[in-house]
């Protein structure tokens, strides 16, 4: 795997623009949550699911599998 040799701002404007091209506009929180992710302190499965949970849907299907796969992970660690 090639190095990814941006700073943590580029990265961060690289996920905005995408998110832009793909109609939904990035909120400070998502923000967040991205750079958190880069530092290894949130894995991605845990940023939806905290999205999820401030969007209303943290009693989904979907969410509870997220919180199962999640659980699953800090076992195998």
């Amino acid at each position: 795997m090639t190095a990814d040799n941006r700073t943590e701002d580029q990265k961060v404007a690289a996920v905005r623009a995408s998110m832009t091209m793909a109609g939904y506009e990035m909120t400070a929180q998502d923000e967040e949550d991205i750079r958190r992710m880069f530092r290894g302190e949130l894995t991605g499965d845990e940023a939806v699911l905290l999205a999820m949970e401030r969007d209303g849907y943290g009693d989904s299907e979907r969410a509870k599998e997220l919180r199962t796969r999640i659980a699953e992970s800090k076992k195998a660690k």
